[in-house]
């Protein structure tokens, strides 16, 4: 196993133990919001903690979800051609996955950095930290798509 595919699988390990610990964090939230709301007291910050919490999951799940490969598949294309055939599309996909991804960590880092300026309507934080999961999931998926591209090249070819 190389390096890079060592630290793809321990940053997926953490992501999912994140996760799930944001999955339990807005359980917890929206449980103790309907309680409080019950009671006559409603908490103010709940739904917008909730909110960012679930951009987070979103963001973050797709990577897990990437990793673990559970996206819809792409199979089809080129199986019938060969593996030869086969083996170009998957690295032709695979850098044009890596390619999105960096665009989007710039343009995600960019877009936080401009953030930091607004403020939350009611924790008053900059708005800058609940975006920077955008940058962050996108260097996760950078990461996988790098360790899969490895992957890739290191088999023989056919």
């Amino acid at each position: 196993m190389s390096l890079l595919q060592s630290i793809s699988d321990a940053v997926n390990r953490a992501v999912e133990k994140l996760l799930l610990l944001i999955g339990a964090s807005i359980c917890l939230i929206l449980f103790a919001q309907v309680v409080f709301r019950y009671a006559g007291a409603s908490l103010g910050w709940s739904e917008e903690v909730s909110r960012h919490l679930l951009v987070a999951i979103t963001f973050l799940g797709g990577t897990a979800a990437y990793k673990r490969a559970s996206f819809i598949g792409l199979k089809g294309i080129g199986h019938r051609l060969g593996p030869g055939i086969q083996r170009g599309i998957t690295l032709a996909l695979q850098l044009l996955t890596l390619a999105l991804f960096l665009v989007v960590v710039w343009f995600g880092a960019a877009y936080t950095l401009k953030a930091w300026q607004h403020t939350s309507a009611a924790l008053l934080i900059p708005m800058a930290i609940p975006f920077a999961v955008i940058p962050v999931s996108a260097v996760v998926f950078v990461v996988h798509v790098l360790s899969d591209l490895t992957q890739t090249l290191a088999r023989k070819r056919p």
